[in-house]
């Protein structure tokens, strides 16, 4: 299966890089939408557990659990496809500003109106050819600005919150034989001292009703339990899932193989083109409106002169 194409990779694009890296560059991709595809696992998972502590019931845990990770999953591939860039190359110059390639390429302000649409795509095609060919994709090391700096953080922050709140619901699942023991001798030391609305309304399933996973109805009684009974290696174990959820971006920003990859560079002179294709075909038509209206007032000034002289 074409794992890569889940993430939003262009699969034209990719034929275009050069056979010998294609294959890498197809494994590299693919490896990234497993990653993906393994955190979104881990919260359709823990999306479940919480979902039948609430309804008590599959159906709706499995849609909600479903919901979600496609959620999750559709966020992250968001955060890794608007990552993929070429700052810190050559093209960043152009990809930032395309007016400066159009300059390079084309008479700003020049006639238009004649030229055809085939001329149009030849311009178009040299001028992505020769950007190729002096493109180059590590070119030093880029100047952080605070824009780069508040999008990063802001990708952390999104990512570190899903990763704590999902991470809970696996650690519930994996220390649900203690969490229930705890529930059991709670109910106990309720009916023992006479308290019995704990009893009926949170350690008792209501009415055609049955516990799945745990012997509680509150999610919040299950949570404040755990957190009790692993103290400090809650905070390690919510790392441990921050550091599985934090990898696949990571990976996209620090490796060379994807910032800095033939897809890259091939996805950037793509995106390059087609706006200044568009520019072009943009440049042609306002100049044929300009000429039409400049036509339409020369005939009616020469209409005015004349009925003003009959």
């Amino acid at each position: 299966m074409s794992w890569h194409l889940q993430i939003g990779v262009d699969r034209d694009l990719l034929k275009k890089v050069d056979p010998k890296l294609n294959e890498r560059q197809t494994f590299i991709l693919s490896s990234l939408t497993i990653m993906l595809l393994i955190v979104s696992l881990i919260c359709f998972f823990s999306s479940i557990l919480y979902t039948l502590i609430v309804f008590h019931n599959w159906w709706i845990a499995i849609g909600v659990g479903f919901f979600l990770a496609l959620v999750v999953f559709n966020l992250y591939r968001l955060f890794v496809m608007t990552a993929l860039d070429v700052s810190g190359s050559s093209l960043e110059e152009f990809y930032v500003d395309h007016e400066k390639h159009y300059a390079e390429h084309h008479e700003i302000g020049s006639d238009m109106t004649n030229v055809s649409d085939e001329k149009i795509q030849e311009i178009v095609a040299i001028s992505k050819e020769k950007l190729r060919e002096k493109s180059q994709m590590d070119i030093g090391r880029k100047q952080l600005k605070f824009s780069d700096v508040l999008t990063m953080t802001l990708r952390i922050v999104i990512l570190s919150i899903i990763a704590i709140v999902f991470a809970t619901g696996i650690e519930l699942f994996i220390f649900k034989n203690q969490i229930n023991d705890v529930l059991e001798q709670l109910k106990n030391q309720y009916i023992s001292h006479g308290e019995t609305w704990m009893v009926e309304n949170i350690l008792t399933p209501g009415p055609n009703d049955q516990f799945y996973i745990f012997n509680a109805n509150s999610l919040l009684l299950a949570i404040d339990i755990l957190e009790r009974g692993l103290g400090y290696w809650k905070v390690v174990m919510d790392i441990i899932f921050l550091i599985i959820f934090l990898i696949p971006l990571a990976l996209v920003f620090k490796s060379k193989e994807i910032k800095q990859s033939e897809y890259m560079r091939e996805l950037a002179l793509s995106e390059i083109t087609i706006t200044f294709y568009h520019y072009l075909h943009t440049q042609k038509l306002c100049q044929k409106i300009i000429q039409e209206v400049k036509n339409k007032e020369i005939k009616f000034t020469k209409t005015k002169k004349l009925k003003a002289s009959i």
